[in-house]
C-alpha cells in the first residue's frame, strides 16, 4: 500500500504559518512604532491644527526672517548650543519673542531633549541652554517661536560627526 504524504505536508505548512505569525507579532510588540511630534506637540494635535499651523507659518515668514546659525555638520564636541537668528523684515530689528528649543532624533522620541526657553545673546541671536555632547548621527533642532499672536515651529536637521 502506498503512503500518502499530503496530510503531513499540509500540517507542516500550517505550523510554519503559525510560527511566522507568532514571530511577527512578537517583533511588532517588542519594537513599537514611535510617533514623531513637532515642537513637542503630539501628532494628534498637529493633525487637528494642521490648517492653523500652516497659515500661522506663512504669516510669520512674511513678517520675520528666521534660521538656525552655525555649521550643519558639526563635530560632537563643538555642538553645545543652538543659535537662532530672528529679524523683523520691516524694521530689521530683533523682536521680543518667546523661543523654546528642542533637540530630537528623526523617527524616534527616545532621545528628545527639551532645552527650555532661549535667551538673547550679546550677538543678538537667541541662544539655547548648553547641552551635553550628543551621539553621532542625525539630529533635528526645533525652535518654537511666539511673538504676540504669531507663532512658528522652525525645524532644521544637523549631522553630528
Amino acid at each position: 500500500m502506498n503512503k500518502n504524504y499530503w496530510p503531513m505536508g499540509i500540517f507542516l505548512l500550517a505550523m510554519a504559518v503559525v510560527c511566522l505569525i507568532t514571530l511577527t507579532l512578537k517583533t511588532a510588540i517588542s519594537n513599537p512604532v514611535e510617533l514623531q511630534g513637532m515642537c513637542q506637540w503630539k501628532p494628534q494635535e498637529v493633525d487637528e491644527r494642521a490648517n492653523e499651523i500652516t497659515q500661522k507659518r506663512q504669516q510669520f515668514l512674511e513678517k520675520y526672517a528666521i534660521g538656525f546659525i552655525g555649521d550643519k555638520t558639526p563635530d560632537s564636541s563643538e555642538f553645545q548650543h543652538l543659535f537662532l537668528s530672528l529679524i523683523a523684515k520691516q524694521t530689521h530689528s530683533i523682536p521680543e519673542a518667546k523661543v523654546l528649543f528642542f533637540l530630537t532624533r528623526p523617527h524616534t522620541t527616545r532621545e528628545d531633549i527639551d532645552l527650555g526657553e532661549g535667551e538673547i545673546s550679546d550677538l543678538f541671536f537667541y541662544q539655547s541652554k548648553a547641552f551635553d555632547t550628543l551621539k553621532k548621527g542625525r539630529w533635528q533642532a526645533e525652535a518654537y517661536v511666539e511673538i504676540g499672536e504669531d507663532f512658528i515651529c522652525f525645524t532644521e536637521e544637523f549631522e553630528i560627526r
